[in-house]
């Protein structure tokens, strides 16, 4: 097991949802983390707030499919748009 600090930054993409510390099994993805946290939580994330996330795993650009392998911490942030 490996622990992940979670960090909501864009707390609007994830409601309900509470940051804090997770544990997970080594090789679980970003998203296994998500439902794990939804579960904990009692919560579900709206499926299209998924594509507007920006996830980063110990300060590098994750993406939802990226592989946890050690502890660390996860920002959950929304990808800059402008125009």
């Amino acid at each position: 097991m490996i622990t992940v600090e979670v960090k909501l930054v864009s707390s609007e993409l994830t409601p309900g949802l509470s940051g804090g510390e997770y544990d997970i099994e080594e090789g679980s993805t970003v998203l296994d983390l998500l439902k794990l946290c939804q579960s904990v939580c009692g919560a579900v994330i709206p499926e299209e707030n998924y594509i507007q996330m920006y996830p980063l795993f110990n300060g590098k650009p994750a993406r939802l499919d990226s592989e946890i392998t050690k502890n660390g911490t996860l920002h959950i942030c929304r990808f800059a748009r402008g125009g």
